[in-house]
């Protein structure tokens, strides 16, 4: 009787760690992608799921075919680290920011480059983020987004500012102070266009803001003082994660709160799978998480041999999923083959 009881035991030690943490034996890449130098900070697909543009801190962008998963253009330019990117809306221009205080509109087809421009003031204070790293920094570009009609790009940076870029007639049009706590800030348009959202994180003792601007004149609608990702609703709300299971959401024709809804637990960075039934997150650490967002379970997880995976998206047809690695690695996954 001790015997079987032992054998139960076992079974069940043996059990646990698929139950709390999902699927462990569909985890290898169904492709890897090298080619960078250095760290990959991100990798994300065009709006029409033919290609995977990547990018890190080997100053370089790096745009590969999905088809053949294969790299069909280097782009380089930047002096310097290189923090986010984006595609325009019609597919027809990749934008970066960098550590070097500039951004760079590229043709998406040829991979030239159509313009840079270079932000000032070169360096800001940092305070908080990272106590270690108190003092003067570079004025990174830390966010760059598309408007949903590609006419406007906003450019967020470490001097707490949003800068609006008009494509057409390459010029700033407006720049949002929102008087955000700390530098870390990042910005996205609404999906139908009419709102705009500038976030800064949260730091030691201070807490993140997110600002809603609407974008006819680009006036504050509200200021919400509240740490958390961001996501948009089907009926155009804004959400804000507050831990704990819990999901704010607000009104963004005036900021107003309307009410919360139990959320997938989870930390560091969010993305939703195009139907919206799977969410995917990272929180720098070596994890990359898969959940039911329905049923708030853990579908899959993956354990990188290093830290920092700072993000990881689904393709627009939800096929794959991507994640770049600090190993200068693009993952690729068949999402088929994880739930």
């Amino acid at each position: 009787m001790k015997k079987n009881r032992r054998k139960i035991l076992i079974l069940w030690i043996l059990i646990i760690p698929a139950v709390l943490f999902g699927q462990k034996d569909n985890t290898k890449p169904y492709k890897v992608l090298t080619g960078h130098k250095h760290k990959v900070q991100g990798a994300f697909f065009s709006p029409n799921g033919n290609c995977i543009i990547s990018y890190g801190w080997d100053n370089t962008v790096r745009i590969w075919d999905v088809n053949t998963f294969t790299e069909i253009k280097t782009l380089k330019g930047h002096t310097d680290q290189v923090w986010c990117a984006t595609v325009s809306p019609d597919n027809k221009f990749v934008v970066s920011g960098s550590m070097d205080r500039s951004f760079i509109i590229w043709d998406m087809e040829t991979g030239d480059k159509i313009r840079q421009v270079l932000i000032s003031p070169y360096y800001v204070i940092e305070k908080g983020m990272i106590p270690e790293f108190d003092g003067k920094i570079q004025n990174s570009i830390y966010s760059v987004s598309f408007s949903p009609d590609g006419k406007k790009l906003a450019v967020a940076s470490a001097d707490k500012l949003v800068r609006i870029w008009d494509m057409e007639n390459s010029v700033f049009t407006d720049s949002l102070d929102g008087q955000h706590f700390t530098n870390w800030m990042s910005a996205i348009y609404s999906p139908d266009g009419k709102y705009i959202i500038s976030v800064s994180g949260s730091a030691v003792g201070t807490t993140g803001v997110k600002v809603i601007w609407e974008t006819k004149t680009y006036k504050q609608v509200s200021r919400i003082v509240m740490s958390g990702n961001i996501l948009f609703t089907e009926n155009n709300e804004l959400g804000i994660y507050t831990g704990n299971n819990s999901m704010n959401y607000y009104n963004l024709s005036n900021g107003e709160f309307i009410g919360n809804n139990t959320f997938p637990d989870f930390k560091g960075s969010l993305s939703l799978s195009p139907d919206k039934k799977l969410m995917v997150s990272c929180n720098e650490d070596s994890y990359i998480i898969l959940r039911n967002v329905k049923t708030q379970k853990v579908i899959w997880t993956f354990k990188n041999e290093t830290l920092e995976i700072h993000s990881a998206h689904f393709s627009p047809d939800g096929k794959y999923l991507i994640a770049g690695t600090p190993e200068s690695n693009i993952l690729v996954w068949k999402l088929s083959e994880l739930i």
